[in-house]
């Protein structure tokens, strides 16, 4: 068994030294993926956060979180509080290592479980020129507050509140300015007098940029399995640190020399009362005094040593204490005791309660014997009227059979107050007695008591200690019922086993197959169908409610299970004797026999639209006739047309024929690929953009195109749409935006362009909203070391649909390393030249839609809606790109409107990277042409 206990204790230590393990593949992956990067660490070089005491301070602590126990590869970075706030702002800082949390704040960070609580104060150590005991002393003074600090807000706010006027200064450290009044954290005045609490903070957290939301989920396991604990016992430490300097800063030199020669100092405490009582599950005192003693000897250095055994009573402690066995005693101040105690300071003062009966009226008073009550008992009743009991529990027996009147206890929850009236008896100060030869200890402890202690606190903490005993308690008890209860109903159940086995699984059986909401067979039930009737003619019939989810989210789940009943409902009516599943949320399979499908279907539409209901229930079906394949195949064709029916408008059902098939098997197919990553066949080609006066290639546009080895030339029409609709299309971006940069690399190496070559590709909307879009881009760029002036990114107007204000900051970041972006297809949608100044473009691409109009019936009005939006456009000092253009006539007329570039047909298709080359060296061989001529010429002058 030792050996067992060993091993056990060896594997948890090393467990706990190899740092945070994964809990699932998810977070390995994000370790991972983080651990290939540098991380910016930001710490503050506050005296709260560097303070090291037992080699640890909080920086060091969080430090140690992020570098070994997450293992992450992290730089740090110390400042003040301003200049690592800015350092966040500009994104130079990933995570700050503590930080006010704020719904400002929330917008661009994640926030970790609290550290710690926190709140502020005006403090100054300039006790003789300020008095901040008194409010209106505040009035017309300087307060110095740290910039860009939250905790201004609450300042004034608080001084609105109290009508005070002052002049608040902002300096890079409030504390630094401590002989003025200052603003700052609770943490940074521990012991100081001359305060005034300003209100409670948010909480205390680590703070990360958004874009690392997935490891703040690892922060918080990390905190919550180990740095919780180390940080809370650290501001402990350190709050003793900082009260045991200012008690012995307070001490006289010969309080000092006593205090240094001072041995173990005895004290007794009652075992069995609500000041103090003996914890049968900690094995140790426990209550408002043990707890005052514990870090009232953590903040002086005072050894007090507990050394009565926890069944002695009141008068055997306090004999003990008269005979010198015990040098000191929590003690009520009381006239009954000897001359030769004296007290220090009182150290809590409980109330002493009377708890009455209603209706006895004899004048017996009841109280514990050897209790601290018994003792002021005394001193306000006869003797023969007070009756004395062994326990509490006596004692509230006594009450309830109207033995005693009253009784009287400090701890009222030891009795049922209901049945009793209960007055305060009075308040009782609670010191503690000492011999009178004790005097210079006296003075010692009496200066430690004035040293921040929050009783109120202690008491809250013993309090919530004795009712999580009593609760264990009773869950002690009912257990125990429990288990005798258990064994009862064994012996019963042993019996009735066998009996209620065949029963249930009778029931069980049945049941399973039925859809419980809709009474119809489930999937088990259509599983078995298909594989059992697997060669059966006749419809394969899927159906799906359209928008489900929505309105069961909208509506609640009740609303949701309503609209299954009456679909089902539907279904068997009007597919009478037919089969039918719900084999999922809110899809029905129905295999028919019957050749009127068609009808059937229209009386369901019918009906369906005839609902009164508060909101539209519609369906999507797609059926297939099956006479030669299997049912599962067939009811895979029928799910294909469903599909269809909902991307369509106007549809209601729709068989699977062959090229439905074809096409969704195909649609299929392109999916894989892009789940799979699988891109080998997605390559890019270059459409030139021509100088509109010049006719000069100065720029390109890359679009994506797809060859794959089964599927053949895949049209763009294809697959962009299907990687939008899988939330994919990244993918496709990304690899084109990669081409693009590597082939303006081979250009720019081969002397093929100058510098004011401009290579555009495509971002979608939903690219440009991944956190990784500004990373991946300048990676690229980096890779290949191509300078953001060659590129340009274009966009949709779709762009004002998304989270404008985060699109905007990484258009900004992208624009930083001279990218340039573009409108794409203005004028296609809705169009609103008013939104165009809230984007940083540089160029509008003119969609052809207009253009096509030129030479036609309608040419005069296009003309002039063209020459408008060029108007408008060139007031904005954009760009103007025109595309689709195909016509000499189209080409004349840009040139009048002072169209800046073009692109089209007319010029060139889209073409791969050895034509566009092509093209640019005949341009190249033109002008060396050219110059030989000029210089030819120039010759024969000479």
């Amino acid at each position: 068994m030792l050996k067992v206990f060993i091993l056990c204790f060896l594997l948890t230590q090393i467990l706990l030294a190899a740092g945070y393990i994964p809990k699932n593949i998810k977070e390995e992956k994000v370790l991972e993926s983080y651990r290939e990067h540098q991380l910016v660490l930001g710490l503050k070089t506050s005296d709260f956060d560097n303070t090291i005491i037992d080699n640890q301070s909080l920086n060091t602590i969080i430090e140690d979180l992020f570098k070994n126990y997450l293992g992450l590869n992290v730089q740090i970075v110390k400042g003040n509080w301003s200049e690592l706030l800015a350092m966040y702002n500009r994104k130079e800082i990933d995570i700050l290592g503590s930080v006010t949390q704020s719904e400002e704040r929330k917008e661009n960070s994640v926030f970790s479980l609290p550290l710690y609580d926190d709140s502020i104060y005006l403090a100054t150590s300039n006790t003789e020129k300020y008095d901040l005991k008194n409010l209106k002393n505040l009035n017309e003074k300087d307060i110095y507050v740290t910039k860009n600090s939250i905790y201004t807000g609450y300042l004034k706010k608080f001084l609105r509140g109290n009508d005070i006027k002052v002049n608040i200064v902002e300096v890079e450290d409030s504390f630094l300015e401590q002989d003025k009044i200052f603003l700052t954290s609770k943490y940074n005045i521990r012991g100081w007098e001359n305060i005034i609490k300003i209100g409670y903070l948010p909480d205390i957290s680590i703070g990360l940029q958004k874009r690392l939301n997935d490891l703040a989920a690892i922060v918080n396991n990390a905190l919550l399995e180990k740095y919780q604990g180390d940080i809370t016992k650290y501001l402990e430490k350190q709050s003793n640190v900082i009260y045991k300097n200012k008690f012995l800063e307070s001490l006289t030199l010969e309080e000092r020399e006593y205090l240094n020669n001072l041995s173990q100092v005895t004290i007794a405490l009652e075992p069995n009362n609500t000041l103090s009582y003996y914890s049968k599950d900690l094995k140790r005192f426990v209550g408002v005094i043990p707890f005052f003693i514990e870090k009232f000897s953590k903040r002086t250095g005072i050894n007090f040593k507990i050394i009565n055994d926890r069944n002695n009573n009141w008068n055997n402690i306090y004999n003990d204490f008269l005979k010198k066995k015990i040098r000191v005693v929590p003690l009520p101040e009381n006239k009954e005791w000897n001359d030769d105690i004296i007290f220090t300071e009182p150290i809590y003062k409980p109330t002493l309660y009377k708890v009455s009966s209603f209706f006895s009226h004899n004048t017996k008073i009841g109280v514990v014997r050897g209790s601290i009550e018994e003792s002021f008992v005394q001193e306000y009743y006869l003797k023969n009227d007070i009756l004395f009991f062994k326990s509490y529990d006596e004692l509230e027996k006594a009450l309830n059979s109207y033995i005693i009147n009253a009784a009287f206890l400090f701890d009222i929850n030891k009795m049922d107050t209901s049945k009793f009236k209960v007055d305060e008896f009075m308040e009782i100060p609670i010191s503690l007695g000492l011999y009178k030869s004790d005097e210079i200890l006296k003075k010692i402890i009496n200066k430690g008591i004035k040293n921040g202690l929050s009783l109120k606190k202690l008491e809250e903490e013993a309090d919530i200690m004795k009712k999580q005993e009593a609760f264990n308690e009773y869950q002690h008890f009912q257990l125990t019922n429990k288990i005798l209860y258990l064994l009862l109903a064994i012996s019963t159940i042993f019996v009735m086993i066998s009996i209620y086995k065949i029963l249930l699984n009778h029931k069980m059986t049945k049941e399973l197959k039925k859809d419980l909401i809709t009474t119809l067979p489930n999937r088990i039930e259509f599983l078995n169908f298909i594989n059992e009737k697997k060669d059966m003619k006749g419809f394969a019939v899927v159906v799906d409610i359209n928008n489900f989810k929505e309105l069961n989210d909208k509506y609640g789940q009740s609303s949701g299970d309503d609209i299954l009943r009456i679909v089902a409902d539907k279904l068997k009516r009007i597919f009478k004797n037919q089969n039918i599943f719900r084999v999922s949320g809110d899809e029905f399979y129905i295999f028919s026999e019957d050749e009127f499908l068609i009808e059937r279907l229209e009386r369901l539409k019918k009906e369906m639209h005839s609902l009164k209901l508060s909101y539209q229930v519609d369906l999507s079906i797609g059926f297939y006739k099956n006479n030669n394949k299997d049912l599962e195949t067939a009811f895979k064709y029928g799910y294909m047309a469903m599909e269809d029916v909902k991307k369509k408008n106007n549809f209601y059902y729709i068989e699977a024929t062959e090229d439905l098939i074809k096409k969704k098997e195909r649609e299929y197919s392109i999916k894989s690929l892009l789940r799979n990553k699988n891109l080998k066949g997605l390559y890019g080609v270059y459409q030139p953009k021509f100088s509109i006066k010049s006719k000069e290639i100065i720029g390109a546009e890359a679009l994506a195109r797809w060859s794959d080895e089964k599927l053949g030339f895949i049209s763009p029409g294809e697959f962009i749409p299907i990687a939008e609709e899988i939330n994919l299309i990244h993918l496709i971006d990304y690899k084109i935006a990669s081409d693009a940069i590597n082939f303006v690399k081979n250009l720019k190496e081969n002397g093929y362009i100058n510098d004011n070559f401009k290579m555009s590709f495509n971002l979608s909307m939903k690219s440009l909203e991944r956190d990784d879009v500004v990373s991946v881009i300048k990676n690229l760029l980096k890779e290949n070391g191509i300078s953001g002036d060659y590129m340009e990114i274009e966009i949709t107007e779709s762009i004002f649909s998304t989270n404008l204000k985060t699109t905007l900051e990484k258009i900004n970041e992208l624009k930083k390393i001279n990218i340039s972006f573009s409108m794409d297809d203005f004028t296609a949608g809705h169009s609103t030249v008013s939104l165009l100044p809230l984007i940083p473009l540089d160029v509008i691409k003119f969609d052809k839609g207009i253009l096509d109009a030129i030479g036609t019936k309608g040419d005069l009005v296009a003309s002039n809606i063209y020459m408008a939006l060029v108007g408008l456009i060139k007031d904005l000092n954009l760009k103007i790109v025109s595309e689709g253009i195909e016509t000499k006539l189209q080409l004349e007329f840009l040139e009048k409107a002072n169209v800046d570039i073009g692109q089209g047909y007319i010029f060139s298709k889209p073409i791969e990277d050895l034509e566009f080359i092509k093209k640019l060296t005949k341009k190249i061989q033109a002008l060396n042409r050219d110059l030989y001529f000029l210089l030819l010429l120039s010759s024969f002058s000479i």
